[in-house]
């Protein structure tokens, strides 16, 4: 068992006494504060409403095939596992800062061999009787256990984990972010996709609309009753009709191919989309919040800004420990031997504790430049966190203005369809009665076709616009996804 001297021993308790006496630091670091007022209330929305779940909000749609097109998105994205990996990542670094924290603990071990060139040689009396001596050979080892460790006096090492770790909850809340825009890309991809393939199947009444009436203008001419160029503009309207086809089956299958690629599967691969599954859809009613505050902190964008100022803010209080005193503590125990040919062997065991103890003087402003640095980017955090705020709250209230002036054009619209509707079966009446033409029953119809169009492009603008609320309004993920996550300890005030 090793030993020590009893003056070594009161140096080091001498020492970690003084250091102890220290740990309250000079330095103070404020925490800063955000420069943005939150409102009590959204101005689109009364005072007290209630919050609408939206963890996946998808499913207030009641349209499996949608639902099941996010979750296959969701589980198969190439952008999430590449999130995913981030998180790995930090999660690692994080265990790494957090290990400087405690004593690093090792063995060590050698072996060695070899001759000796005496500084006497052997006597020649002893040479000439015993030709065969050599100058002795010597052999050793030697094994021990060593140990190091600066404890964190002043709270640096402990930052650097802090900040370590709202690094990793910045790269969850990407992770988080992705999901919700997944999602919602998806969604915006299905609903237009749904939305052109309404207005296929009213294109196609129209030309069919048309052709009947070229056809009773066709013997109308034959009679004598109208003139070529009535023909020839009805024809026009039909080719006009027919050119947009294939433009609205193009973007069509670009819809298609946008939801293959977020499932991570080739564009060949593009599902299928049978209007005899989840059409026509029918949009959910308007999603809520009860506070801004509420939303902002279920926003992944504004967690993620506020999870980068918190380890900015430990990355300084870190920084500035460097302008402190460090301690340090070695120890060192082992076990050795040693031998030489024709002598008896030497072995023994011992142990060394060392207390380093360092100071700057002198850096050349080195320190107080990192400081400085640190302090800045600390600024920039508190900045860019401020404009995630403000940026939030304007997409909240044009999300929901948007979706509200859709409620209303969609009110309209489906009034004008209605009308028209009523229109057709009213000149179809007087049609059967002799009152009207072909003619006037055909044009009317038209008309009501081309509200339906209106109506069907409105509709998908009204979808839309429900899932850029529901986006904005940060629905899309679930923080149970990602178990074991805890927030680091409470920034302290004072360093």
């Amino acid at each position: 068992m090793p030993s020590f001297p009893v003056h070594s021993a009161r140096l080091l308790l001498s020492s970690l006494v003084c250091a102890s006496l220290a740990a309250c630091s000079p330095f103070k670091t404020q925490h800063p504060t955000s420069n943005v007022t939150v409102p009590s209330h959204f101005a689109a929305l009364p005072a007290t409403t209630p919050d609408t779940d939206l963890t996946k909000w998808w499913t207030a749609w009641q349209d499996p095939l949608l639902s099941h097109l996010i979750e296959q998105a969701l589980a198969a994205n190439p952008d999430i596992k590449s999130a995913q990996a981030r998180v790995r990542e930090s999660r690692a670094y994080t265990k790494e800062a957090k290990s400087a924290l405690y004593p690093t603990v090792g063995v060590m071990g050698s072996m060695m061999g070899g001759g000796m060139d005496w500084r006497h040689p052997v006597p020649p009396l002893l040479k000439m009787a015993a030709p065969d001596i050599q100058d002795p050979a010597t052999d050793g080892h030697i094994a021990g256990l060593t140990m190091a460790w600066e404890p964190d006096i002043w709270g640096g090492k402990t930052a650097t984990k802090r900040a370590a770790q709202h690094m990793s909850l910045a790269t969850e809340e990407i992770l988080h972010g992705t999901h919700m825009a997944i999602a919602a890309d998806v969604a915006a991809n299905y609903l237009t996709a749904r939305g052109l393939q309404q207005r296929l199947t009213l294109l196609d009444q129209s030309i069919t609309t048309l052709q009947s009436l070229k056809h009773y203008a066709s013997a109308r001419f034959n009679a004598g009753q109208t003139t070529q160029a009535d023909i020839q503009t009805i024809q026009a309207q039909i080719d006009s009709m027919q050119a947009q086809q294939p433009l609205l089956h193009a973007y069509l299958d670009a819809c298609r191919h946008r939801i293959a690629i977020l499932a991570g599967v080739p564009p060949e691969q593009a599902p299928e989309l049978p209007l005899s599954v989840g059409f026509p859809y029918t949009v959910p009613a308007v999603p809520t919040a009860a506070l801004p505050s509420t939303v902002l902190e279920r926003r992944p964008d504004i967690r993620l800004q506020k999870n980068i100022l918190e380890a900015n803010f430990q990355r300084l209080i870190s920084a500035k420990t460097d302008l402190l005193p460090r301690f340090g503590l070695e120890f060192f125990g082992g076990d050795g031997r040693l031998r030489f040919d024709g002598l008896p062997g030497v072995s023994g065991s011992g142990g060394l504790m060392a207390v380093n103890a360092y100071l700057p003087l002198f850096t050349a402003g080195r320190i107080h430049a990192q400081i400085n640095a640190a302090d800045a980017q600390l600024d920039q955090a508190v900045a860019g966190y401020d404009k995630a705020v403000l940026t939030a709250l304007s997409e909240i209230e044009d999300a929901y203005e948007n979706r509200f002036s859709a409620d209303q054009n969609t009110t309209h619209l489906t009034a004008q369809v209605a009308a028209l509707a009523k229109a057709t079966s009213q000149a179809t009446g007087l049609y059967e009665g002799g009152r009207f033409t072909m003619q006037d029953v055909l044009t009317t119809r038209m008309k009501k076709i081309a509200a339906q169009d209106d109506l069907a492009s409105a509709r998908t603008q009204r979808a839309l616009a429900t899932v850029q609320l529901a986006r904005a309004l940060g629905g899309g993920w679930n923080a149970d996804a990602m178990p074991g996550t805890s927030a680091p300890p409470a920034a302290e005030q004072k360093r």
